[in-house]
């Protein structure tokens, strides 16, 4: 009994290291990439993330957001939005047609959330960090805004576009 029980066991530990060698393997080493592109895929990321779907990464800087006209496939999308600004900022997501600089603003200048459609929010992300959402997006037209007070007056909004 016991013998059969050290076999079992270090059949477990072999099967174990055999995923771990399988799962090293079968990426590229395309390691001559240029400075360039890597610059360029920061600026209007889309990748593909472990989980599946597409990465859309923005960037929030004191208002503005870098794409402010960002694109992405339909389907699942995770958008990081990083904060390389100075000031806490948000992106909030919305399905619209409307033009992202004449949403519906409420008394104090800020957009009316409450009169769109929002699919996500990355909430009061801090100087340096990056906030992050996920959502199932159909084809059509979205707004990103900062809505904190001021920020959406001050121009902090953008487009995306989903094909």
């Amino acid at each position: 009994m016991r013998k059969k029980f050290l076999l079992i066991a270090l059949g477990a530990v072999a099967l174990l290291a055999l995923g771990a060698v399988a799962s090293g393997c079968g990426g590229s080493d395309d390691s001559a990439s240029t400075a360039a592109e890597s610059s360029e895929a920061t600026e209007t990321t889309t990748s593909a993330p472990a989980a599946g779907g597409e990465t859309l990464t923005i960037e929030m800087d004191d208002y503005k957001f870098i794409p402010a006209d960002a694109t992405a496939k339909a389907g699942s999308v995770t958008i990081d939005a990083e904060n390389v600004g100075a000031m806490p900022h948000e992106l909030v997501l919305a399905k619209s047609d409307l033009d992202p600089a004449k949403l519906p603003t409420t008394s104090n200048g800020e957009v009316d959330e409450s009169a769109l459609d929002i699919v996500g929010e990355a909430a009061d992300v801090a100087p340096g960090d990056t906030g992050s959402f996920s959502a199932d997006l159909e084809p059509g037209s979205y707004v990103m805004i900062c809505n904190l007070p001021g920020h959406y007056a001050a121009g902090m909004y953008g487009s995306l576009t989903v094909k």
